[in-house]
C-alpha cells in the first residue's frame, strides 16, 4: 500500500494528516515533481468526515482500503 502521506483527510485528523478544503483537486511539489491530489468521498461509519484527497498514483481501491484499514493481499 502507498505511504499514508498519499491520503489526506479534509477538515479532520486521520493518522496526523489534515488539510483545508482545496476544491476538487490541488497540485503540490514533492521531490521536485508536481503531484496532483484529487478529492474523493469515502463513507466510513466511524468517521465524522468522509472527504479525502488522494494522490494521483493511488487507486480508488487503495484509498478505500486505507480508510477502512484493510491490509493489501
Amino acid at each position: 500500500m502507498p505511504k499514508q502521506s498519499r491520503f489526506l483527510c479534509i477538515g479532520g485528523f486521520l493518522n496526523g494528516s489534515a488539510v483545508k478544503d482545496q476544491g476538487d483537486s490541488f497540485v503540490c511539489v514533492e521531490n521536485g515533481k508536481q503531484v496532483t491530489y484529487r478529492k474523493m468521498e469515502i463513507f466510513h461509519q466511524d468517521s465524522w468526515d468522509h472527504d479525502y484527497y488522494v494522490c494521483e498514483t493511488a487507486t480508488d481501491k487503495q484509498a478505500r482500503n486505507w480508510v477502512y484499514d484493510i491490509k493489501p493481499d
